[in-house]
């Protein structure tokens, strides 16, 4: 197979993602959908590690949410052009790569 997608197809994806005052992690991930849904687990998981009704929980919250658009957007086109792509707002980062995988 030929064409601009075609290392994508024969590419994994790996996540990597802070969120300030919770942790660190990383997985590899299916595609930029399941990229979204790790990050929403994650901040929903990391709620408790802020007081209830925290203003800081609330802007971590509103990050990630940004982060989470613009990923599933710029995210995706940058990953389509064989690029990685990472974002730093608000205390989220959260970084795309793209790892070369056999074919099957």
């Amino acid at each position: 197979m030929t064409g601009p997608n075609c290392d994508v197809e024969l590419m994994g994806l790996w996540m990597s993602w802070t969120l300030d005052g919770v942790g660190t992690a990383g997985q590899a991930v299916a595609d930029v959908a399941a990229a979204a849904r790790a990050l929403d687990h994650s901040v929903a998981q990391s709620q408790r590690a802020f007081a209830a009704q925290d203003e800081t929980w609330d802007m971590l919250r509103n990050a990630a949410d940004h982060v989470r658009r613009r990923m599933l957007d710029e995210g995706r086109a940058a990953l389509e052009r064989g690029q990685s792509w990472s974002l730093a707002l608000g205390g989220v980062h959260v970084q795309l790569t793209l790892q070369r995988r056999s074919p099957t």
